[in-house]
């Protein structure tokens, strides 16, 4: 295992912590939300009509989701785990080779040492006097 990996399976308690805070903050606010519109007697002066209660309640559902599941993690989290992500990249095969010299796409000419290139690739051909692009394949 390498230093990096200890480095992410281990989250230092600060890092805990202000995931926790977050999660609080975000849940906080959703729940005051919902206990300020539910906890006003129906028809009594200043309360909140049942549309503006369903409506509040459902913006902040997600909040107190959201809050309590960022909360949650960010204390039984143990770290990223990048092994099955390596695994992938290394069975890949890599698809791009660097090229030792660069030629036409469309007649096979190789492109002379004293032709101009773009900054963005663009080459025009001596040969066939097509334009094209270096970079792509």
């Amino acid at each position: 295992m390498s230093e990096q990996e200890d480095r992410q399976q281990n989250i230092s308690p600060g890092a805990r912590l202000v995931g926790v805070v977050i999660g609080c903050v975000f849940g906080g606010i959703g729940l005051t939300l919902i206990t300020f519109l539910w906890s006003q007697p129906f028809g009594g002066f200043h309360s909140p009509p049942l549309f503006f209660r369903i409506i509040g309640s459902l913006i902040s559902i997600p909040f107190v989701m959201v809050g309590g599941f960022t909360a949650f993690r960010s204390l039984t989290a143990r770290g990223s785990r990048l092994t099955g992500v390596r695994a992938t990249r290394k069975s890949s095969p890599s698809k791009k080779k660097k090229r030792s010299s660069y030629a036409c796409p469309h007649c096979n000419a190789p492109i002379g040492e004293e032709s101009d290139v773009s900054p963005h690739g663009d080459v025009k051909c001596s040969y066939c006097k097509k334009w094209f692009n270096i970079h792509s394949d």
